[in-house]
């Protein structure tokens, strides 16, 4: 799915789209559904019915003994078709930075928690035990319960090679003595079939940012070039400290269309579109770009899955009558080479890109930036 430059970058933003949650066949009591066994585990509970069941995975009382530990724990599926319609996160006693939910063939380890820093499949550190998990969900602190529209849902289990349910956490900071974490996330998962699967198309950027740039801009743009139609159904931003606002589009004939703009320094949830009923064709180019504030740096800050690094990332999240089970998409440049200007007449990018204006917490967005102190956060 990507050349060799573009795996690279897809390693690097997995890291920060967090890991994976373990590995056997886990219960609630040995519970028995159509036939499998959901073995025992405490971190574990499901709850089923007849039309399907919710899952409920938490970290089993993990340490981060470092800044920026990424730790991952997992789960084996019901292997009978079904579809992810609902996610509810749990916090824990400390507030993890990200939390991703990837679907693997099988998991990076067997253990019950492994360090899992990255996605190459290739060792007993990765995320899954093969390349190109497959993004279902990511969170961050403040974010609220995500449930799809009706007649959506993520296809997994089956025959789409999704046998495994992994969960990445991010912890920014070494915890304090005595502390553990058990935040997790409850899936509400059905066996009815929906008219449309859901999925994700991620615009970002590899590279690097001057210090001292009050917007310092990182944009990337590639054609859709699948042969069907996608609807975008939310969109969400993610950056760390240096991220103001962050913006996507659909161009179409050389017009553009917004899919959605908000500032990553407010809660990196999913929001709802900017145009709803939106659609992507072939040919379409989707376009996104970051607009950062680098004042408090005094030295380059490379993009990175660090807390201290950067990051650039546009989700979209959206729905297709395509029955064809597609891995998760992605579109990234270079940040130090690529420029809109180079592929785009400047008169038509639109004027509020790297605006604030019409957000919602503009003002708060604001004063973070005029805090001197707002670097010692640990801000998704």
């Amino acid at each position: 799915m990507w050349d060799r430059r573009r795996t690279d970058v897809s390693g690097t933003m997995l890291l920060v789209v967090l890991g994976f949650m373990m590995c056997c066949d886990v219960t609630a009591g040995g519970a028995e559904t159509g036939g499998f066994i959901w073995e025992e585990r405490s971190n574990i509970v499901v709850n089923q019915t007849q039309e399907g069941y919710s899952l409920t995975i938490r970290m089993p009382n993990v340490v981060s003994d470092r800044p920026d530990a990424l730790i991952c724990a997992g789960v084996k599926l019901n292997p009978k078709e079904s579809y992810l319609i609902r996610f509810h996160p749990h916090g824990g006693k400390v507030t993890a930075h990200l939390m991703m939910i990837h679907g693997c063939h099988r998991p990076g380890s067997t253990a019950s928690s492994w360090s899992c820093f990255t996605s190459d499949g290739v060792d007993e550190h990765s995320l899954c035990g093969h390349p190109d998990p497959r993004v279902l969900f990511a969170w961050a602190p403040g974010e609220p319960d995500k449930a799809l529209p009706e007649g959506v849902g993520f296809r997994i289990a089956g025959s789409t090679g999704i046998d495994y349910l992994v969960i990445q956490f991010h912890y920014a900071l070494e915890f304090p003595p005595g502390v553990a974490d058990n935040s997790g996330v409850t899936l509400d998962i059905t066996y009815t079939r929906p008219s449309q699967l859901a999925n994700y198309y991620i615009l970002g950027n590899w590279g690097s940012i001057p210090p001292k740039s009050k917007a310092y801009t990182l944009d990337s743009a590639c054609v859709y070039s699948n042969n069907f139609t996608i609807y975008p159904i939310g969109y969400r931003t993610h950056s760390h400290n240096l991220g103001m606002v962050t913006a996507g589009y659909r161009i179409r004939d050389g017009k553009w269309t917004e899919i959605g703009r908000m500032s990553p320094q407010l809660p990196q949830n999913f929001y709802p579109v900017s145009h709803p009923g939106i659609d992507i064709r072939q040919g379409d180019i989707l376009a996104s770009r970051c607009t950062m504030n680098s004042m408090s740096r005094d030295d380059v800050t490379k993009l990175g899955s660090t807390n201290h690094d950067e990051m650039c990332n546009f989700f979209i999240m959206y729905s297709t009558y395509n029955y064809e089970q597609r891995q998760t998409e992605y579109c990234f440049k270079d940040a130090d080479a690529y420029t809109w200007s180079s592929q785009f007449d400047p008169s038509v990018i639109p004027a509020d890109v790297s605006s604030l204006d019409g957000i919602p917490g503009a003002e708060e967005v604001i004063q973070k930036f005029n805090d001197p102190d707002r670097e010692h956060s640990t801000h998704g």
